[in-house]
């Protein structure tokens, strides 16, 4: 229990000497530039976000679309799949009947996979459309942004 709690002791004091090295480090590593900027300069940073925010908004959605692409050919695998295949026997002998209630789950845990693989497919639409919304809108604020800096 004594070694336990010495290890303990050393890995709290390493700990809290890395966290203060981190936030000294961070905090001396900020612009101490506190100058105020030019229309132009700031209009430049401003398209610099925008950029990159733009960007980022295109990971998302090329992300989401592929979401909703596998979730479409998984939902139209689902529907391709017979519920019950009917075994091929070569040997001409009987197949045993299925029993009726599996049947029924297996069709019942059919259809709550496809009204789930819709469900997904109707909210990663949703996500993809109101990410190319908000691209747009940002690259139409850098589109106006651009122009004013032509005009002057």
């Amino acid at each position: 229990m004594i070694i336990l709690h010495k290890n303990l002791s050393k890995t709290m004091r390493y700990l809290f000497f890395l966290i203060f090295w981190l936030a000294t480090t961070l905090t001396l590593a900020e612009p101490s530039d506190n100058r105020v900027l030019t229309p132009d300069e700031a209009r430049n940073v401003e398209i610099l976000q925008l950029e990159k925010t733009m960007a980022r908004l295109s990971q998302e959605s090329q992300a989401a679309y592929q979401q909703f692409l596998m979730t479409q050919e998984m939902r139209r695998n689902e529907m391709a799949q017979p519920v019950d295949p009917v075994p091929f026997n070569p040997t001409g002998k009987s197949i045993p009947v299925p029993n009726y209630e599996d049947m029924i789950q297996r069709r019942k845990e059919k259809d709550d996979r496809l009204a789930k693989y819709t469900e997904d497919l109707d909210r990663l639409y949703s996500r993809y459309q109101s990410l190319e919304m908000e691209r747009e809108g940002i690259f139409q604020r850098i589109r106006s942004l651009e122009q004013k800096k032509a005009e002057e």
